[in-house]
């Protein structure tokens, strides 16, 4: 496997080759994800468009201490600065004043870049694309990525140019993340994870997901002061890649103990009918039953957030797998 290179690093050589138009890669911090991404795209002068989830988070980058390229000017003697325009930021040699290196907008105030001409641009760079635990939502975040793309990639495969290659970055901070669930990766991350594979890609070709586990980067890290007195979920996440989970009861259940509620998308819920529980099953039903996506989506979140509710106070809820339970969050809005 090439996914690291000689060094320990993340191979972005490697990655890039796969030609995937989105590449979603989530990794251990500080494996060189990000730094390395950059070096190669500025050192072949390939201009890109930075995004991030929050405008906060982009208008701290906008500062000269906040400077993304900062370890890389130091590392490189390179003079990328940040050059603010309103909600947008272009990041330029000789100090904000040369070549174009980068364009830096938000998710969450994408409406504000509708019109923009991104003709010359190739590549989008989605740093740390996976909200963290508690951190602020965005209404309706994957159709919002989705549409953000759009804007960038307009018609090129139309006009017989190969599509904006998309690469989101992320740590590994929930399953249940919009992007997991909006291309329904889900399941198929936690099946890497169990059978220890790090490279998946779609049979289109369009996507691939590539999760960075054994980091030779990380190994060293563990003796570093910070991971020596770091407790056992950070340790986890920040040097395993290993994603929040919860306590739960994943057990099977005979079905005939269990009246059907609603199904959606690949799940089916079930309340008991002598006892206080429920059971959400691989076993769907055809009424009701809701899609995942769109207005049914929403129909189902407003028709049965008595769901939410019960699971948030507590009450008992079975799993059929650990699968179940995160779809059942996704649709509830459960973080």
């Amino acid at each position: 496997m090439k996914i690291y290179d000689k060094n320990g690093w993340v191979n972005w050589d490697y990655i890039l080759a796969l030609k995937s138009a989105f590449i979603m890669v989530v990794g251990a911090r500080g494996t060189g994800k990000t730094y390395g991404l950059f070096k190669k795209l500025t050192s072949e002068k390939k201009p890109f468009l930075y995004v991030r989830r929050l405008q906060s988070q982009l208008d701290i980058s906008k500062s000269e201490s906040g400077n993304p390229f900062r370890k890389l000017n130091s590392d490189q003697m390179l003079d990328i600065m940040p050059r603010p325009r309103s909600k947008l930021c272009e990041f330029r040699t000789e100090q904000g004043q040369g070549e174009l290196v980068a364009i830096g907008v938000s998710l969450s105030t994408v409406a504000t870049i509708r019109g923009f001409d991104f003709s010359g641009i190739d590549y989008m760079v989605y740093d740390e694309c996976i909200p963290m635990v508690g951190e602020k939502p965005i209404k309706d975040e994957f159709n919002a990525f989705l549409n953000l793309y759009e804007t960038v990639n307009r018609n090129r495969e139309l006009e017989g140019q190969n599509p904006v290659q998309c690469i989101m970055l992320g740590n590994a901070n929930q399953l249940a993340n919009p992007y997991f669930s909006g291309w329904h990766f889900t399941k198929t991350a936690l099946k890497m994870i169990r059978g220890h594979q790090m490279v998946y890609t779609t049979k289109d070709k369009s996507r691939t997901i590539i999760l960075l586990t054994d980091s030779p980067i990380s190994d060293k890290k563990r003796s570093t002061s910070l991971y020596q007195n770091a407790n056992d979920g950070f340790l986890s996440m920040a040097l395993d890649n290993a994603f929040r989970t919860d306590e739960t009861i994943i057990a099977s259940r005979p079905l005939a103990e269990y009246t059907h509620i609603v199904s959606i998308g690949e799940i089916g819920i079930y309340k008991h009918k002598s006892i206080r529980e429920f059971y959400v099953s691989n076993t769907t039903q055809k009424q009701p039953y809701y899609d995942d996506y769109g207005m049914s989506l929403k129909m189902f979140q407003t028709d049965f957030m008595m769901l939410r509710h019960l699971y948030m106070m507590g009450k008992r809820f079975v799993f059929e797998s650990y699968e179940n339970e995160i779809l059942f969050r996704n649709y509830l809005k459960i973080t």
